[in-house]
């Protein structure tokens, strides 16, 4: 590692700034501007502190305009040129301070004031790097290394912190082919690490839980194959149940609601119609102890025949309708009628959670959107009812019932569930608000978090922001942020590829980061670090016994 990440390197000197505008700091050595980038990390140290500030932008500067568009610059001026660097023309580093350390205590603090002037500013170092962020090594079931300072060597490992990032709902963004996936699966996989919290998957493309081939053709692990019996996978295509470990999803009928058929009203082309008939629909058969769905499935030409004088109640013509466009739901192979006992995939699924087993639902890579938001809203709806079961008996009998074990629930395409029409019809707005008291979350994956609802993007706690090239989506990746301005110019700057800004709640301060490898090397570090399998325990037996025996033959 080079000798200045440890040592640091002196910028140059605090000659001006405010708390709110940020500092304005002189550079002293030009040579190590086209080294450093928008987003490195400045530190200017006091007896009593450290002052962390991320560097915002760079400026040159002149003692007057003269000086900097009349005096001649280039080789045959060199002379000139030395007699006039860091005088009459210098260039000044804009930095906003984000974090205090207090080095009598040992710990972070917010800012609240800036440093001196004059005060001497150089580049972050390693130890600087660790004393804010935690270490994996000193503390692995809390921090979680994901990348390392972008202007830095890779040594320099920024850690989030796991405890905070599951206590709050947090969000992936970076436009198509950004590395969206692999910064999710390496996330997942450090909360499985931790054992903090059990992950429910909605894999939309079979990106995190099974092994996959990536755009240039190399196989990638799965989380199954790094965690063994930690993850289980379920799937909705048949062909794949046969695959040994697979298990299948299969949903009542009765276990839909409403809600999950407008979830999915779009690709059903649903009018407003509809929605009032299968609400006046429910209300009409719930009374007799039948259920709305079931009913137009199953019994489509009894129920037709059985309202056909009841204008004033359900519309016959409008209730035809909504079965023949509802007919749809009958091809849909893990919808089930007469589900027998042991096969209700949310009471498995709710099992696996809290026995602290990550739970996959893949989906395959085909176009599958009506099953991904039809199976994604009907299971977390129910297994958010009985998540607040679970937790009402325990505030109700602390003693008697234990908390139930946090959960994070990862969505890809989060827009689909959370733009500002389909929040309201979709549980996941009610997760994202006010699922912190009985310990569940939202990680949310998405592409587009511009048509994600904005009281919802404001509350997002954890933010993983990779390069974003509209507007919208950039402004509200950040809602709700301080200093937003400076956060956007960081984003611009990010290349297209395993760079990305972390911000919020899991992060003691914003950092521009380098996404860390999902390849053999962090295999090889789960391989020491993660959980044993059950195979793994039985070798590990075999071989004591092994010993044992060699031991009593005098070997």
């Amino acid at each position: 590692m080079p000798e200045k990440f440890y040592t640091g390197q002196r910028i140059g000197k605090v000659i001006g700034g405010s708390f709110l505008e940020g500092l304005a700091i002189k550079v002293e050595d030009d040579s190590i501007i086209e080294d450093t980038r928008i987003g490195s990390i400045l530190v200017s140290q006091t007896e009593k502190k450290k002052y962390y500030c991320m560097l915002t932008d760079m400026v040159i500067e002149g003692m007057n305009k003269q000086s900097l568009t009349e005096l001649p610059r280039g080789a045959e001026f060199s002379l000139l040129n030395r007699i006039t660097k860091g005088t009459s023309i210098y260039t000044i580093f804009k930095a906003q301070p984000v974090l205090a350390f207090d080095l009598q205590e040992g710990k972070n603090q917010p800012i609240r004031n800036i440093p001196l002037h004059a005060s001497s500013v150089r580049r972050a170092t390693y130890d600087d790097i660790q004393d804010v962020f935690g270490s994996f090594e000193k503390d692995p079931k809390r921090f979680f290394p994901i990348g390392s300072v972008l202007d830095m060597d890779e040594s320099t490992q920024v850690c989030i912190d796991i405890d905070r990032f599951i206590e709050r709902s947090s969000g992936i963004y970076g436009r198509t082919g950004t590395g969206k996936s692999f910064i999710a699966r390496l996330i997942m996989a450090g909360i499985i690490l931790s054992d903090k919290a059990s992950l429910l998957i909605f894999d939309a493309h079979s990106d995190h839980g099974p092994d996959s081939i990536d755009e240039e053709n190399y196989h990638v692990k799965g989380l199954k194959s790094l965690f063994g019996n930690k993850v289980q996978i379920m799937t909705i295509e048949s062909s794949s149940v046969n695959r040994a470990g697979v298990l299948p999803i299969e949903i009542d009928v009765r276990d839909v609601e409403v809600e999950d058929i407008l979830s999915i009203s779009e690709e059903l082309n649903l009018n407003e119609t509809a929605e009032q008939v299968m609400i006046a629909l429910k209300n009409k058969l719930e009374a007799q102890g039948r259920h709305w769905l079931h009913e137009v499935l199953v019994n489509s030409e009894e129920l037709a025949e059985e309202f056909k004088d009841s204008e004033a109640i359900v519309n016959r013509s409008s209730l035809l309708a909504l079965i023949r466009k509802l007919s749809v739901l009958k091809e849909l192979p893990y919808l089930k009628y007469d589900r027998s006992p042991g096969t209700n995939s949310i009471d498995i699924i709710l099992d696996y959670l809290q026995r602290g087993i990550s739970v996959d639902i893949t989906f395959g890579k085909g176009d599958k959107l009506l099953h991904y938001l039809f199976v994604t809203n009907v299971l977390s709806r129910r297994i958010y009812n009985k998540y607040m079961e679970m937790y009402e008996k325990h505030i109700s009998n602390r003693k008697k019932y234990p908390a139930p074990r946090p959960l994070v629930i990862a969505i890809e395409e989060a827009h689909r569930f959370l733009s500002p029409d389909v929040a309201k019809q979709t549980i996941f707005g009610t997760i994202a608000r006010e699922m912190r008291k009985a310990k569940v979350s939202l990680m949310c994956i998405d592409q587009r978090p511009s048509q994600i609802d904005s009281e919802i993007a404001s509350q997002i706690g954890t933010r993983v922001i990779l390069a974003l090239s509209d507007e919208a989506d950039i402004a509200s990746a950040l809602a709700g942020m301080k200093n937003s301005k400076q956060l956007r110019a960081i984003i611009e700057s990010l290349d297209s590829k395993q760079q990305a800004l972390v911000i919020g709640h899991a992060v003691p301060m914003p950092i521009a980061i380098k996404t860390r490898g999902y390849d053999q090397s962090f295999y090889d570090f789960v391989s020491i670090y993660g959980p044993k399998t059950d195979v793994e325990d039985n070798y590990r037996k075999v071989l004591e016994a092994s010993e044992e025996f060699l031991k009593d033959m005098e070997y």
